[in-house]
């Protein structure tokens, strides 16, 4: 079965070959703790390094390109905008925040409950 390796939580997810898995949606599933917000790639809120498996990866959608702009190219994903068919490691700093948010004003936002059928 492939798996998403959360490295920074030390947690891996795995999910049935063949199948195309929504990153985000599989971390907040499995209680994984990736920093969230919109997830709607608005926010930047859920920005992940690709630390291995990137070839196992959709390609960058045009609204994270627009919302990473560079970082894109320095192996930053969306999570809430990233699919993967295969195995996958990514890492992130645990107290991140919206690119757009100064540090402590992030208020968890209000379109969490049931996004990812958790709510």
């Amino acid at each position: 079965m492939p798996r998403i390796y959360f490295k920074t939580v030390d947690r891996y997810v795995e999910f049935a070959e063949g199948e195309e898995v929504n990153v985000l949606r599989m971390a907040i599933r499995e209680h994984c703790d990736v920093p969230w917000q919109c997830a709607s790639g608005n926010c930047g809120t859920d920005r992940l390094v690709v630390e291995e498996g990137s070839e196992n990866l959709d390609p960058p959608r045009r609204r994270e390109r627009a919302r990473l702009g560079d970082l894109v190219d320095e192996g930053y994903r969306l999570a809430c905008q990233t699919y993967t068919r295969g195995d996958v490691t990514f890492s992130w700093d645990p107290d991140q925040v919206g690119l757009d948010d100064e540090p402590g004003s992030s208020d968890g936002g209000g379109s969490r409950a049931g996004w990812a059928g958790t709510g």
